[in-house]
């Protein structure tokens, strides 16, 4: 499995990107994630950009190895670097990386985007991305999902984690099994960031 798993992992992490309808931030690993999605909106890859995650969740006392942020704090770092009010949507019910997928992709159905770019750490964004094409398959939302994850360097410590990239990411080859009846397959996800017609 790992063999699959490394070959999805550098499709993922050399996935083009691509103008799209928003920018998808994964809430965790504190602000790792968000000189990307500041990026993307700057440089105008998509007009908005949308927060997904809770207020609960990031407290150790649930989750005793991540001590994260607020979507409040996050929603203000993208305030006070010039990200307009406006162009900023919260979803503040997902617990998970599979209730980020259903609401996302449930948003994109009702407000027709055909495009999203989904931004999280390199270490966990092949199974976002497997989770989130079991949402698109199952609610039919037939639009794209970009990769643009945050490289990190497997010696580092990501924000707010106790252990390195390089141990994080043997644990989402457990998670990936674990998960797997709310992820498509892995082979699922390589026929998907390999086809030619989903490169432009």
């Amino acid at each position: 499995m790992e063999k699959i798993f490394f070959q999805l992992y550098n499709l993922v992490l050399n996935d083009k990107v691509l103008k799209s309808d928003i920018i998808i931030w994964l809430q965790g690993d504190r602000y790792d994630r968000a000189k990307k999605v500041l990026e993307l909106y700057k440089k105008k890859w998509a007009p908005k950009i949308l927060i997904t995650g809770n207020n609960i969740s990031f407290d150790k006392n649930i989750r005793p190895e991540e001590n994260n942020i607020s979507l409040k704090a996050m929603h203000q770092w993208l305030i006070v670097r010039g990200v307009k009010k406006k162009d900023i949507i919260v979803d503040d019910q997902s617990m998970n990386t599979k209730e980020q997928a259903e609401n996302v992709i449930r948003m994109a159905k009702i407000k027709d985007w055909k495009k999203i770019i989904l931004v999280g750490s390199s270490f966990y964004q092949p199974r976002a991305l497997l989770t989130f094409l079991n949402q698109a398959k199952k609610l039919s939302w037939p639009g794209k999902i970009v990769n643009q994850p945050v490289i990190l360097k497997r010696t580092e410590v990501p924000g707010g984690r106790k252990q390195s990239v390089k141990k994080l990411f043997a644990e989402e080859i457990g998670k990936i099994k674990k998960y797997k009846n709310d992820l498509v397959s892995i082979g699922d996800g390589i026929k998907y960031l390999d086809r030619v017609d989903d490169k432009k």
